[in-house]
């Protein structure tokens, strides 16, 4: 059962020429990708599974509560798109540029920057932005070519929409930030999602999440020259052992975030309604920081 209120209307802001809510929705559970067991993937995948219809459910809700923009990356959320478009929703989406050529993260389709951005653009209903997969980035500042990524990024200019590029590494986040590199905003990750990156490996089988890698994002987070998309604000799960674990750690984060930042946040309705509750949090946090700060506004 859903959670009924009358209230819940997660505020806005404008990114570009967009109305787009402080608080997205994530495409991981969907993908069975919890970054937390074998066992919660698969339970997310079963539950998420298209002819479930659960997936369309979810962004039907989302679009109750004022959610009005996805963050969805590969074919699978293509298809996810499409389906809701033609069942009558309106969901706004912000794109994943895997940049997956070599085949190396095992993540999208093996094809070049340039098809895969094509494809991008064909997709109706069409993304109004673009990040650059933050995993992609992390792996090309560690092998010294953060220049490349510089060139995509121009890329991403030249089609028109937002343009983001994302990291799990505050550092590389302070190096972009130095360079003013010409994007709409930073996709900033909480938790780095792989260890041992100070000795320039990304390490997908031992993940770690560390608080002081919250910390340090948050730091940027609250200076950074440009909007941030802020995404694993719960820590795949480790941030929601206890309805108040939740409720904190999107305090926390809205708490660091500018007024222009916004987050998104993976989730299902298997055993309650976490769209509607985390939408009613999302809504008190934010009220309540613009009471404490009138400087702080959102449009609703």
């Amino acid at each position: 059962m859903g959670i009924m209120d009358d209230d819940i209307r997660v505020p806005c802001v404008k990114w570009g020429g967009f109305e787009i809510s402080r608080l997205l929705i994530g495409h991981n559970p969907m993908k069975g990708q919890s970054h937390f067991t074998p066992e919660l993937d698969a339970e997310m995948r079963q539950w998420y599974a298209p002819d479930t219809g659960h997936d369309i459910e979810v962004l039907r809700r989302c679009e109750e509560v004022g959610i009005n923009c996805a963050q969805f990356g590969a074919s699978q959320m293509f298809d996810v798109l499409r389906r809701h478009k033609a069942a009558g929703g309106s969901m706004q989406w912000i794109a994943t540029l895997y940049g997956n050529e070599a085949g190396d993260l095992g993540f999208g389709k093996q094809i070049g920057t340039a098809e895969e951005i094509a494809e991008l653009l064909r997709m109706d209903p069409k993304p109004i932005g673009i990040q650059h997969y933050g995993e992609k980035t992390d792996r090309l500042f560690m092998e010294g070519k953060l220049d490349y990524v510089r060139e995509r990024m121009k890329m991403l200019r030249d089609t028109g929409l937002l343009v983001g590029v994302g990291t799990h590494l505050s550092r590389v986040a302070e190096e972009i930030a130095s360079q003013d590199w010409d994007v709409d905003f930073f996709q900033t990750c909480f938790y780095k999602v792989y260890s041992r990156d100070d000795e320039r490996v990304i390490d997908r089988a031992h993940e770690r999440f560390d608080e002081e890698c919250r910390e340090a994002m948050a730091r940027f987070v609250s200076r950074a020259p440009k909007p941030c998309l802020c995404f694993k604000i719960l820590g795949a799960n480790r941030k929601c052992r206890t309805d108040e674990s939740v409720r904190e750690a999107l305090k926390f984060a809205y708490g660091v975030a500018k007024p222009t930042d916004v987050a998104v946040v993976g989730m299902w309705q298997k055993y309650k309604d976490q769209v509607g509750q985390n939408a009613k949090w999302v809504c008190e946090i934010l009220k309540a920081r613009s009471r404490s700060d009138p400087g702080i506004t959102n449009r609703a």
